[in-house]
């Protein structure tokens, strides 16, 4: 497993504890988007625990300067991309 964090000495987590079901899940993603691309439009370094990312171009956004010794380690220990394929995380 391979985590990322920001390029900061010190970071904060932040999360959301729903507890009310998922009768509105479509509004808490919502929600969730529009926090995420708030903390884009104002500078705000953010990375996700879990990311939803669909796109190779969001991989390498997530993992940022860290991307090139991910993709590095993911060469030398699978090169034949027998894990992760569903992820879209290499092309």
């Amino acid at each position: 497993m391979s985590a990322v964090t920001p390029n900061e000495e010190i970071f904060y987590v932040v999360d959301f504890l729903r507890a009310t079901g998922f009768d509105n899940l479509e509004a808490y993603q919502s929600q969730n988007q529009q926090i995420l691309q708030f903390c884009k439009d104002v500078g705000i370094e953010i990375k996700h625990y879990l990311p939803l990312n669909r796109t190779h171009e969001e991989w390498v956004e997530q993992y940022g300067l860290k991307w090139n010794a991910f993709e590095k380690r993911k060469n030398q220990f699978d090169p034949n991309n027998i894990l992760s394929p569903g992820q879209g995380i290499f092309n």
